[in-house]
C-alpha cells in the first residue's frame, strides 16, 4: 500500500514537470552569450567633463558628458544578461583600470561604475585617445575568446597617435576583439573619429549616447546586439518519467504506471508542436550488448503506449542507451531500480 501511494505521488509530480517544464522553455528569454569577455572602455579626458552641447538636458547630471555616460552605463549594467563571460571596466586618457576582467557580477560592476569621478579638472587635461587605446593592449593579451570593447567617448582626440589607426592596429592584433561605440560627440571632428572606428569591422554595434539614454528600447537592443547570439529555433528539455521504472530484465509497462503515461500523453496531445525523443536505460547487471537491446525495448514500449493514445509517430523517436548513463549508484538495489528508467527529451 505504501509503495502504491509513492508511485501515485511520483506520477503526479511527473505530470506537473512535463506540463510546466515545456511552458518554461517559452517564457525563458533565449539569449546565448555572444562573447567571452567584455570591457567597458570609458573616456575620462578633459572634454568629457565639459557640457554636452546637445538639446536634451538630463536631470541630476548637470549635462556633463561623463555624468551622462556614467548614468547610461549604470542603466545598461542592469539589463546586461548575467551569462558566462568576464567583464571589466577601464578608463582612458589617462588609462585607469577600475575593474580587472572577472566573471561578470552585476553588483560588482555597478560598484566599479559608481567609482567613476563625476568631476575632474578640465584645463591641462588633454585627450590622448590614441595612446589610451594602445594602453588596452596588455588587458586584451590576458583574455581568450571573443571580446567586446564598448568604447564610450566624445571622440575629441587632440594629442598623440591617430586613435582610428591605433584601434585598427589593435583589432588586427586581436582578431576576436570588436569595438562597439557609444558616442557623446558634439563636434564634427569627434563624430568623424568615432564613426571611422565604428566602420573598422562589420561586428561593430554603435549608438548615440543621448538616444540610448532617452530610448530604453534602443538601449536594450544595443545590449542584446552586443551580448546575445542569434536566437536559437529549438530548445531541449529532459524530463524523467519518475513513476516509470521497470522491473529487472523487464520492459513491460505495469498497470500502476498507466496513469502517469496518460497524463503525459494528454499533455502531448494538447501541444502538437512538441516532438519528443524517448530514451531507454538499464542498470549495470548484464552485458553491454544485452542491456542495449533491453533499453531499446523499454523506449519502444513507451512509444507504443503513446501511439495508442493518439500521439503521432512523426512526433516521436526512440533511442536506447543501455547501461551507459546511470542516474544513481548501481552498487545498491535502490540505485539499480532508479536506473531502469525511461526519459523524454522534449524538442520545442
Amino acid at each position: 500500500m505504501k509503495m502504491s501511494k509513492t508511485m501515485r505521488v511520483m506520477g503526479f509530480v511527473m505530470a506537473i514537470v512535463l506540463a510546466m517544464g515545456v511552458g518554461s522553455i517559452q517564457a525563458q528569454e533565449k539569449c546565448a552569450p555572444k562573447v567571452d569577455n567584455f570591457i567597458l572602455f570609458v573616456d575620462q579626458s578633459g572634454s568629457m567633463y565639459m557640457t554636452f552641447e546637445g538639446k536634451d538636458i538630463y536631470r541630476g547630471t548637470q549635462n556633463l558628458k561623463i555624468k551622462l555616460a556614467k548614468q547610461l552605463l549604470m542603466e545598461m549594467n542592469e539589463i546586461i544578461p548575467a551569462l558566462s563571460y568576464k567583464g571589466g571596466l577601464d578608463l582612458f586618457a589617462p588609462f585607469q583600470q577600475l575593474l580587472a576582467p572577472a566573471p561578470y557580477d552585476r553588483a560588482q560592476m555597478g560598484k566599479a561604475l559608481q567609482s567613476i569621478k563625476d568631476n575632474q579638472e578640465i584645463f591641462g587635461r588633454l585627450t590622448p585617445m590614441g595612446p589610451g587605446i594602445v594602453a588596452l593592449d596588455p588587458v586584451l593579451a590576458k583574455l581568450t575568446g571573443k571580446t567586446a570593447i564598448i568604447l564610450v567617448s566624445d571622440g575629441a582626440a587632440n594629442l598623440g597617435a591617430d586613435p582610428v589607426a591605433e584601434a585598427k592596429t589593435l583589432r588586427s592584433k586581436y582578431s576576436q576583439a570588436c569595438f562597439h561605440v557609444i558616442s557623446f560627440a558634439d563636434e564634427p571632428k569627434g563624430k568623424k573619429i568615432l564613426e571611422d572606428i565604428a566602420k573598422l569591422d562589420s561586428c561593430t554595434v554603435s549608438g548615440q549616447g543621448p538616444n540610448l539614454l532617452s530610448d530604453k528600447a534602443a538601449m536594450k537592443k544595443f545590449v542584446m546586439d552586443v551580448f546575445c547570439a542569434p536566437m536559437v529555433a529549438a530548445k531541449e528539455e529532459v524530463m524523467v518519467l519518475r513513476g516509470i521504472n521497470f522491473d529487472f530484465d523487464k520492459y513491460n509497462i505495469k498497470p500502476q504506471f498507466e496513469a502517469v503515461l496518460n497524463e503525459a500523453a494528454a499533455t502531448l496531445m494538447k501541444r502538437p508542436e512538441i516532438k519528443i525523443v524517448i530514451e531507454g536505460h538499464t542498470d549495470s547487471i548484464g552485458s553491454a550488448e544485452y542491456n542495449q537491446k533491453l533499453s531499446e525495448r523499454r523506449a519502444k514500449s513507451v512509444y507504443d503506449y503513446f501511439l495508442k493514445k493518439g500521439v503521432s509517430a512523426s512526433r516521436m523517436k526512440t533511442i536506447g542507451y543501455g547501461k551507459s548513463k546511470p542516474k544513481a549508484d548501481n552498487a545498491t538495489e535502490e540505485g539499480r531500480a532508479i536506473n531502469r528508467r525511461v526519459e523524454l527529451k522534449v524538442m520545442q
